[in-house]
């Protein structure tokens, strides 16, 4: 959504190149939905119609459309003919509206009927025989066009106080998506919508920036370590660059980079005096052994010598012994 206000915020400007009147920056698109009785092919059809209505009515059509044009088609009589062909009587009432407002402005009727051998056929010659310049379609057209034009001119004041509403709630999504929906036919009011879009737009990623700097004060103060670190660090990099709050996220960062490089160089000397606190134990260990090794060799040089004139007793005893 973030993507679609700045897209809507960079338009805003572009407003003072325009050199139209309010009814020619009136922007209305030609929808007609899937309905099971209306076959694909004749669905196209009317709304083909409706677009060339909407033309020579001097409109455009865009994606951002929140007005549309539709119908809705009511068979009245349907038979079959001596010659075998299906004739259908239908009511098609055209309608405009506001999809954002959920907002109908205005209907029209108009009466009219198809001959066929298939159903296609009938609803096809049917919207045929529609013509763009049917007096009631212009008229509903046309006066739409003032409706929608005296509804902004008449309400502009209350659109800005709604979205002022909404943004001290801290509803900021809502304010200005009702903002940057009002659409430039009238254009005093959809220029100052723009312009206060702007301004609660640069409250909205104030707030939000706040909200992440203490998100990431708190991943950050959960360990201290290395991973919180790199937590807190992807946390802030969603802070927009435009916040007014982005200077406290770089002192943010700037704290955790100098805190974190004295916990690791504390962490190194904690590890580098143990290892030597290790090597001394190791080394005294070894010296323990040495001194018990000699020891022995010693008691085994005293008491493991054998006399050699008990030798030779015992030799001599061996080989008397043996006779």
């Amino acid at each position: 959504m973030k993507k679609y206000f700045i897209a809507c915020l960079l338009g805003i400007f572009s407003l003072s190149a325009w050199a139209q009147n309010d009814a020619g920056r009136l922007s209305i698109s030609a929808v007609q939905p899937e309905y099971e009785n209306i076959p694909e092919e004749a669905r196209a059809n009317l709304e083909t119609k409706m677009q060339r209505l909407l033309s020579d009515c001097g409109l455009v059509s865009t994606e951002a459309d929140r007005f549309i044009m539709t119908a809705r088609v009511d068979i009245t009589t349907r038979e079959v003919n001596t010659a075998g062909m299906i004739v259908q009587r239908m009511d098609i009432t055209f309608i405009i509206g506001d999809v954002v407002e959920e907002k109908i402005y205005a209907t029209s009727t108009i009466h009219t009927w198809g001959v066929g051998e298939t159903e296609t056929q009938c609803y096809i010659q049917a919207f045929k025989n529609i013509k763009t310049n049917n007096p009631d379609l212009v008229a509903l057209v046309n006066d739409t066009k003032d409706e929608i034009i005296s509804y902004y001119t008449d309400n502009c004041t209350f659109l800005l106080q709604e979205a002022e509403r909404l943004a001290a709630m801290q509803q900021y999504e809502r304010a200005i998506a009702n903002l940057v929906t009002v659409p430039a036919v009238c254009a005093d009011c959809y220029t100052t919508c723009q312009n206060k879009a702007v301004e609660i737009y640069k409250q909205y990623i104030n707030l939000e920036g706040k909200k992440l700097i203490q998100n990431a004060r708190s991943a950050w103060l959960a360990h201290r370590d290395y991973d919180s670190a790199t937590e807190a660090l992807s946390i802030l990099a969603k802070v927009n660059p435009e916040a007014q709050c982005q200077t406290q996220a770089n002192a943010l960062i700037k704290e955790i980079n100098t805190q974190l490089r004295r916990i690791e160089a504390a962490k190194a000397a904690a590890a580098q005096a143990e290892w030597e606190f290790k090597m001394k134990k190791y080394e005294d260990e070894m010296e323990l052994k040495r001194q018990k090794q000699e020891g022995w060799n010693a008691l085994a040089n005293r008491f493991g010598r054998i006399d050699i004139g008990y030798k030779r007793e015992r030799a001599f005893k061996f080989g008397s012994s043996s006779k």
